[in-house]
């Protein structure tokens, strides 16, 4: 069972007084705007700030004994989860999601969640970021034994083979169902599922199909769609093996006056004016993409390069993710592959935008090791990197734009719980 968790919700600044608020929330847009802040027009002249977000919610005596999870989408950013008083986790990029699993800290009757949000540290970003619990959050409840996981790859489209990979908490027998609309068009067990006279999804034509999972206590549905991604030096990109080419831009995750809150039907309108005016595809810059944003690609057929970040180990702004990033890429580049994995927009991922670190060597053996990582994850799409080459040229001759500030210590926070 997977419960919408972003109503009644208490909002506070650090220091302040409390005020009822619904998620998707931005608490930057409640700073007031000073045109001294360390920021500056980077974060549109709003400074950052502590914020505390609190909400009470009640489990009856057979829920409480099941596996509770809370999913939140992205929190912006240096978070930090109580439960019940109970440490639960913490995380640190504010741009990809993360679950825990608050088992054992729940109980039958009234339950508190808090989530301590630190955006305090300016600037930490080139762009406006918001602050606080600007994405959706979920609330899990599952038997013991359930799904974890449903990964679908397209094979083939001709004919149309698709293989679902499903991983449970528990062995036990699984039934997949494919539909189209509300016709079944495939069923078996997880494995290689053959559709006849399908439909594949592309820009043009943006098809979506249903997988629908089951076990005897648990069920999941995933929305994909049917399309395979070719690429090489000599054949260009191949979207179902026609030859592709790519007419498109560069989008931030906030929404102009309406703040960064991931709100889909401006997810929806933004990708739609796109799309009218002879877009095909978009890149997320420069982080990784939004569920919603995600579904609305997919939906209305665009192409995504899903970027993980701005900078690597050497900080574009003092405080920017530099200072986690040697300890926490490869659980941010793992969330942004999970998020995506089921997307039939999301034809690549790109691991990094201008990053100073490619003139040395070090930065070339880590962009290595990042772009390996993720080919791991998912070997069906390529893995980029936005390198300028001129900005290169100038860190070779000792004029870097980004100058390393100084190597920084590990937080001492502990690791999330849960995947």
């Amino acid at each position: 069972m997977i419960l919408d968790f972003n109503r009644g919700w208490t909002f506070r600044k650090e220091g302040g007084d409390a005020a009822l608020i619904d998620l998707p929330h931005d608490a930057m847009l409640a700073e007031r705007r000073d045109p001294c802040c360390p920021a500056g027009k980077q974060s549109g002249y709003f400074p950052g700030g502590k914020y505390i977000y609190e909400k009470r919610f009640t489990l009856d005596q057979v829920d409480a004994k099941k596996s509770i999870a809370l999913s939140f989408g992205g929190v912006y950013q240096n978070c930090a989860v109580e439960v019940n008083g109970i440490p639960a986790g913490t995380h640190k990029y504010g741009y990809t999601p993360f679950v825990l699993d608050i088992s054992g800290m729940v109980r039958a009757g009234e339950n508190t969640v808090t989530v301590h949000v630190d955006n305090s540290l300016q600037p930490n970003c080139r762009w406006y970021t918001g602050s606080g619990m600007y994405r959706p959050v979920e609330l899990w409840i599952r038997d013991s034994c359930h799904i974890e996981q449903v990964r679908i790859t397209t094979l083939s489209v001709a004919p149309a083979v698709v293989r679902v990979d499903v991983t449970t908490t528990q062995p036990c027998e699984i039934a997949v169902q494919i539909y189209d609309g509300e016709r079944l068009v495939a069923s078996g067990a997880p494995g290689e599922l053959t559709i006849p006279g399908a439909r594949l999804w592309s820009a043009e034509t943006p098809h979506l199909y249903t997988c629908a999972v089951k076990t005897a206590t648990d069920e999941q549905t995933v929305s994909f769609g049917i399309r395979t991604l070719t690429w090489s030096a000599k054949g260009g990109l191949c979207i179902n093996d026609v030859e592709t080419k790519l007419r498109g831009g560069c989008i931030h995750h906030d929404h102009g006056v309406l703040g960064a809150c991931t709100y889909p039907d401006a997810e929806e309108r933004r990708v739609r004016i796109l799309k009218e005016t002879g877009y095909n595809a978009i890149r997320c810059a420069h982080n990784p993409a939004s569920k919603a944003l995600l579904d609305v690609c997919d939906k209305l057929g665009m192409y995504v390069m899903d970027e993980a970040f701005d900078g690597w180990y050497t900080p574009k702004n003092y405080h920017d993710y530099a200072r986690w990033f040697d300890g926490e890429w490869q659980n941010d580049l793992t969330a942004m592959v999970e998020n995506a994995r089921n997307h039939p927009s999301v034809i690549m991922y790109s691991i990094g935008n201008e990053v100073s670190e490619t003139a040395e060597d070090k930065g070339v053996e880590v962009c290595r090791q990042m772009a390996d990582f993720v080919r791991a994850l998912d070997p069906t799409r390529p893995v980029t990197a936005g390198v300028n080459v001129l900005l290169n040229v100038y860190v070779r001759m000792g004029m870097g734009v980004y100058r390393d500030k100084g190597r920084y210590k590990p937080d001492p926070l502990p690791p999330v719980r849960g995947r």
